[in-house]
């Protein structure tokens, strides 16, 4: 084992210490914080599998965020004033979304931000329910949905038109971008093919809703250059899968917002919430 591998688990053990220790005594809450934070959802209630959590674990959720901190609208944690904020985002546009999140939501009058592959709406196709079950770390050709022929995949259930434009009608949510198709977009650097996916899946939803879409999420939290300036042109800001919570508001990329995974254990993302986790980070860092 090298030095530098010894450093990096006995951080992580350190940092597994420390969650469970701030779960113990909430000790987090001692100190001054304004890292404005943004919680990164996938299903609610589903069987267990990446990003599931239960109805019941969501209520705690909401519990704790809104007993501890300001729940506000995803804009809001760009704004370093006020007291910390967190926001929660949904990626995928689920079902359970319409079955479990959103009346969790109107109890407790909370706003969320749904991001939505519009060619999963109303159903997931099968020559793409592979990019809900496969990585794109594992597969150089990815984007390829011919290399993928023949596999079995149990595809999500994905929400309907008509209960996404009851969605998005709702005050509470707000219905963002997550492309056509759910490529990794790291892998792509066309401009056609990004405009395709990006501000195509932008337009679809604005004329199929009815509403204006300001906000994307990179599928997989993956991006090359490229498609970071197709969103920069098209949309407000954006979201990624790079864990953290905003430290310095003013120095923030708008565009490559990090979150807190919320399917982690509840210890792990209570910690994972505040800034002195992050900031003891780049302490050792």
């Amino acid at each position: 084992m090298t030095d530098a591998s010894l450093t990096r688990r006995l951080a992580r053990a350190g940092f597994e210490a420390l969650a469970r220790l701030d779960g113990a005594t909430n000790v987090s809450h001692l100190y001054p914080d304004e890292a404005n934070a943004v919680l990164a959802y996938h299903a609610v209630g589903e069987p267990a599998g990446y990003g599931n959590i239960s109805t019941d674990r969501f209520r705690r959720d909401l519990d704790y965020i809104t007993e501890h901190f300001t729940v506000g609208d995803l804009p809001a944690v760009l704004d370093s004033y006020g007291g910390k904020r967190v926001a929660l985002t949904f990626d995928d546009a689920y079902d359970d979304f319409y079955e479990n999140v959103l009346p969790l939501l109107r109890e407790y009058n909370v706003p969320a931000t749904l991001f939505v592959p519009v060619e999963f709406v109303g159903g997931c196709p099968d020559d793409y329910a592979y990019r809900f079950a496969r990585s794109p770390i594992d597969h150089e050709s990815f984007n390829d949905p011919s290399l993928f022929d023949g596999e079995t995949v149990r595809g999500p259930s994905m929400m309907s038109w008509d209960r996404l434009n009851e969605v998005a009608a709702d005050p509470l949510v707000t219905v963002g971008t997550h492309t056509r198709t759910h490529p990794d977009l790291g892998r792509i650097h066309d401009r056609e093919t990004l405009e395709y996916e990006i501000v195509g899946a932008r337009d679809v939803l604005e004329e199929r809703l009815g509403v204006d879409v300001d906000r994307f999420c990179y599928p997989y939290g993956r991006y090359s250059d490229e498609a970071v300036s197709v969103v920069e042109e098209s949309h407000r800001l954006a979201v990624t899968s790079q864990h953290g919570v905003l430290i310095d508001v003013e120095a923030a990329d708008r565009y490559r917002l990090p979150r807190v995974r919320a399917h982690k254990e509840e210890q792990y993302v209570r910690w994972d919430l505040s800034g002195l986790r992050w900031e003891l980070t780049e302490l050792v860092s």
